[in-house]
């Protein structure tokens, strides 16, 4: 299994060089949540920026969001310009404006309203805007709680080679909420998003053979992946290591250290 080579990291860097804004705003979701690469806001901050600069504005709502470059830290603006987004059907403006009353960001909470932004996220195929909606179906926020149709939106998702959606897909053939529990297809999927180098999955596979849920107990594997997510930055594997008694000092993926350089 190679965990250090995340296509689609990869096919979405090369989308963003070819002026793709929807790619390029993915490519600094990954920065900033630390999505198949290290958490680093200050390259998720200048790819946002870049994209604002070139009249684009669901990146530019989220500049004023967080106050990245020479945008004003503003909820309000965000809004703003996440509205002018919309107008535009921007899919990522849509997404922006939809969390923003999910979580009553610069704007009075409205859950629902949320889910109908989010809706026309997902129908423009937006994986995000799709996991989000998902998110909502499981806990039954905005809409009826419906854990089966949450599995549909993730599955679709998943199908786009989403690592996130495929890691959730994961969580829920764990629990068997939405389908019927199935902790081998759990693992199955937990590595597809590994694969992808999706930190929470590698940390996630260390769990399960440590615990030996779907696949049999094996404390050596289990602290080879926990020190894979380690080397992501995922704060909890690095957590687990110490706890095992495990001295580590978490060293950059070499996938990421040759992205970097081809940036």
């Amino acid at each position: 299994m190679n965990f250090f080579m995340p296509a689609d990291l990869k096919s979405v860097q090369d989308r963003y060089k070819k002026g793709d804004r929807v790619a390029g705003f993915t490519l600094g979701v990954y920065y900033q949540e630390g999505i198949c690469v290290k958490q680093d806001e200050e390259r998720a901050s200048s790819i946002y920026v870049d994209l604002a600069e070139k009249g684009h504005w669901g990146s530019k709502g989220v500049c004023h969001r967080f106050g990245y470059g020479p945008y004003l830290k503003s909820k309000e603006k965000a809004v703003e310009c996440f509205r002018k987004g919309v107008e535009e059907e921007d899919e990522v403006s849509l997404f922006g404006l939809g969390e923003c009353y999910l979580k009553g960001t610069g704007v009075d909470k409205d859950e629902v309203r949320a889910v109908a932004l989010l809706s026309q996220a997902a129908d423009k195929g937006f994986a995000p805007a799709i996991v989000y909606l998902a998110i909502c179906y499981l806990e039954g926020t905005g809409v009826d709680k419906d854990e089966v149709k949450a599995v549909a939106l993730l599955s679709q998702a998943a199908d786009k080679g989403d690592a996130p959606a495929i890691f959730a897909l994961a969580a829920c053939y764990m629990e068997g909420k939405g389908v019927d529990k199935d902790e081998v297809r759990a693992v199955a999927l937990c590595s597809q998003a590994a694969d992808k180098g999706f930190a929470l999955a590698i940390g996630a596979l260390g769990e399960c053979y440590r615990d030996g849920r779907g696949v049999e107990k094996d404390e050596v594997k289990a602290i080879e992946y926990f020190k894979k997510a380690a080397d992501m930055g995922d704060e909890y594997a690095i957590s687990t290591l110490k706890d095992m008694g495990i001295a580590y000092t978490p060293c950059p993926a070499k996938q990421e250290q040759q992205l970097q350089q081809e940036e």
